[in-house]
C-alpha cells in the first residue's frame, strides 16, 4: 500500500472517529518506510524526489500539482462532505439535490429487510471507503415514491449512478455482476462503475404484497426483488 493510499485511509478513519489534526505527524521513526502518518506535504515532497525515474521531467511539476489538488479535494470531501462512507438519505428532495450538485454520485434504492439490498450496501460501503471522489448514497424505496416512479424502479436492489447530474449507468439486481444468485465480487461492481465514468482514476426479478406492504421481501427462489 502506497503512502497516498495510507493517507486516504487515515482520512476516512479519523473522520469516522471525529478526530482532527490530520496533517500532524505521530511520534514514529522518520526512517520507517511504512509510516502511515506522513503529512500531505511530506508525501508530495517524496514524490517530487522520486519522480525522475517515473515521469518525463517536463511533466513532473504538472503531475505533482495534480496530485496535490486531488488530495486536498479528497481531504475536504472526507472531513466536510461525508465521503468515504455509504450515507442514508431519507428525503427524496435531498437525493435530487445531491444528484444535481455532486460531480459523481452512486445511489442505491433498496429495502433494509431485503437480504440482497444488504449485500449491495456492504459492497458499496467498501467502494465508498476506497473512492473518495465519489459520493455513495442509500435510499429506502418506501421514502421516495416520486423517484421510484420516475426511475421506474421495479426490481431491487436498484443502483443508479450520475456524473454531473447526467445518468451514466443502472444496475438492476445482481444479473450483470456475476453468476452467483445471492452475492458478487465487489471488483465486478467496481469495474461497472469505473467503466461508466463515475469512479475517478486517481492521479498517483416476482411482485406481490406482504404484511400490508407492497414491497415483497420473499427470497424463496433467490431472485431479485420485483416491486
Amino acid at each position: 500500500m502506497s503512502k497516498l493510499d495510507r493517507y486516504e485511509n487515515r482520512l476516512v478513519t479519523n473522520a469516522a472517529n471525529g478526530s482532527s489534526g490530520l496533517e500532524k505527524r505521530q511520534d514514529v521513526s522518520e526512517d520507517d518506510p511504512n509510516d502511515s502518518d506522513a503529512s500531505l506535504d511530506e508525501i508530495l515532497e517524496e514524490l517530487d524526489y522520486n519522480d525522475d525515474n517515473e515521469f518525463l521531467q517536463q511533466y513532473r511539476e504538472q503531475r505533482l500539482q495534480q496530485i496535490a489538488t486531488e488530495m486536498r479535494k479528497i481531504k475536504d470531501n472526507v472531513e466536510t462532505e461525508h465521503y468515504g462512507q455509504l450515507i442514508t438519505v431519507d428525503d427524496e428532495n435531498e437525493v435530487m439535490k445531491l444528484t444535481t450538485n455532486t460531480d459523481q454520485v452512486v445511489i442505491h434504492f433498496g429495502l433494509e429487510n431485503f437480504r440482497k439490498c444488504n449485500v449491495m450496501d456492504s459492497k458499496l460501503s467498501q467502494l465508498a471507503s476506497k473512492h473518495l471522489l465519489t459520493k455513495f448514497l442509500r435510499v429506502s424505496v418506501d421514502k421516495c415514491p416520486f423517484l421510484v416512479a420516475k426511475l421506474q424502479v421495479q426490481v431491487l436492489p436498484f443502483v443508479v449512478a450520475y456524473k454531473k447530474g447526467v445518468e451514466r449507468v443502472r444496475i438492476v439486481g445482481f444479473s450483470r455482476l456475476g453468476n452467483q444468485p445471492d452475492d458478487f465480487d465487489v471488483s465486478v461492481l467496481e469495474k461497472v462503475l469505473f467503466d461508466a465514468g463515475v469512479l475517478a482514476k486517481r492521479a498517483g426479478a416476482g411482485s406481490g404484497h406482504q404484511g400490508g406492504s407492497k414491497w415483497n421481501d420473499s427470497e424463496d427462489n433467490g431472485s431479485d426483488l420485483d416491486i
